[in-house]
């Protein structure tokens, strides 16, 4: 290792300092973070204006402009890419949140509650409350409704370009067991053109309710099932369930669908600030005119009287690879 960083340094050392900087701007900032530890020769020029201007958005001016909140003064470039990588700023009047994806430097959105189109948005079913774990002023609480339906949309040339992105809705349950075993529509993709459709459950694997089975006198020798078997049994009977219902439904599922349900179902995780995130879908920033829509709603033959559902938005960030 050490030989290679020496015949490194011996490359470099004979270019001009401006032609290493140009070089190095064409690689990532995970590399040129690499390059400034192993070489100090190359530090001053992968820590330099010039190389991290690259990684900032062409626009980032424009955008840190709308900030909500001011900016504070950064010494060099890299410093405001590091800030923008670990603290989203909120615009449009803290309707909508920008920050850049730390390995890429590919531009991240998070759209808030207030700039989605929800359904029944009346005081009488929604609320707007806020919440010290939400970096919103504020976000929706569904107190009562009867079809969820949300909406969001966002302008592909607002994102990074040619770069593939996955949505995210972000929320809580005050209510998990309104939700459970209810399923939700959640599509992505370019307005006007059809959607892909797939379900989503919005109560995690291990929030559901597990079978309770009935044990008679004569099995109580019998062992009982581990809770992982259960689960797998839970899975199983819920597979079964919406493979009877599949006729109705085969609208929702996409063409290239195999009988299993299990792979066409999207569950949410947990996140690291406490929300809950489950993928709507993904789409490629290919032509900056399109439209991207994103949408989650209820599966008609499953739409219930349900509340406690607190929407914080729909979060856009780049694929990883």
């Amino acid at each position: 290792m050490s030989d290679l960083s020496v015949n490194w340094n011996c490359v470099f050392s004979l270019l001009p300092y401006d032609c290493t900087g140009k070089i190095l701007a064409l690689t990532s900032p995970v590399d040129v973070c690499r390059v400034s530890l192993v070489s100090k020769s190359l530090q001053s020029a992968a820590d330099s204006d010039s190389v991290w201007e690259k990684f900032l958005p062409s626009d980032y001016e424009s955008i840190i402009s709308g900030s909500v909140n001011p900016i504070p003064d950064f010494a060099s470039k890299k410093e405001l890419y590091v800030y923008l990588c670990h603290n989203p700023i909120l615009i449009n009047e803290g309707r909508k949140c920008f920050s850049l994806d730390k390995w890429s430097g590919k531009k991240c959105y998070f759209l808030g509650g207030r700039n989605l189109n929800i359904s029944w948005d009346t005081p009488k079913y929604l609320k707007w409350i806020s919440l010290p774990d939400s970096r919103f002023p504020e976000v929706a609480k569904l107190d009562y409704d009867w079809c969820l339906d949300i909406q969001g949309t966002i302008r592909a040339g607002v994102l990074s370009p040619r770069t593939s992105y996955a949505a995210y809705f972000v929320y809580k349950l005050k209510n998990e067991s309104e939700f459970h075993l209810r399923p939700v529509n959640v599509s992505v993709g370019i307005f006007g053109v059809k959607l892909e459709t797939r379900l989503a459950f919005l109560v995690p694997v291990k929030d559901r309710p597990q079978h309770r089975n009935h044990i008679d006198a004569e099995d109580v020798s019998e062992p009982k099932p581990k809770p992982e078997q259960l689960d797998d049994d839970f899975e199983e009977s819920i597979a079964e369930k919406y493979r009877r219902l599949l006729d109705r439904l085969w609208q929702h599922i996409p063409e290239n669908a195999t009988g299993s349900v299990r792979s066409i179902v999207q569950r949410p995780k947990l996140r690291d600030d406490g929300w809950l995130e489950v993928e709507l879908g993904e789409f490629y920033t290919e032509n900056e005119e399109d439209c991207i829509e994103m949408n989650l709603n209820e599966v008609d033959d499953c739409a219930f009287l349900k509340k406690g559902l607190i929407i914080e938005g729909i979060e856009i960030r780049p694929r990883m690879g």
